[in-house]
């Protein structure tokens, strides 16, 4: 069996074992009012002010329960969701050493390519000199 590695704040567990078994508890006695209404209207008919009033009393505990565990638990999921000030700082700090890196890449690229121009350069200039150089004329085509 795998372990959990997050464990449930009082919150999630207030959430869990009382709104929501009150919340269950009231669908499931809307929804058996509603089936029954379907199968055997006259029953429900004949009962009608009985079935109200077990919504009203299973909803009337269900209903503030839920909307105050609920606002509990949202206010617990966006702090748990918002950036910490030691997270902006880390990414920021990494983000400008990449920036740094990437510069320090491209001058060397541009100095690698400057150094390589100069020596293509320096070898013309030599064979100029030494009169071995070959220049090719271009051809005009008339």
């Amino acid at each position: 069996m795998a372990r959990r590695e997050h464990k449930d704040s009082v919150n999630d567990r207030m959430i869990k074992y009382t709104a929501l078994p009150a919340v269950y508890l009231w669908l499931a006695a809307s929804g058996a009012v509603v089936a029954m209404g379907i199968l055997k209207p006259e029953v429900v008919l004949e009962n009608i002010e009985g079935f109200i009033a077990l919504i009203a009393i299973i909803g009337g505990t269900a209903q503030p329960a839920f909307a105050t565990m609920l606002e509990l638990w949202k206010a617990e999921q966006q702090t748990e969701t918002e950036l910490h000030p030691s997270v902006i700082e880390s990414q920021t700090r990494v983000m400008e050493k990449r920036a740094e890196l990437e510069r320090q890449m491209a001058l060397k690229a541009q100095e690698h390519k400057h150094t390589m121009d100069a020596e293509e350069r320096r070898a013309q200039i030599d064979l100029v000199r030494e009169g071995k150089a070959v220049w090719k004329k271009k051809d005009k085509k008339d």
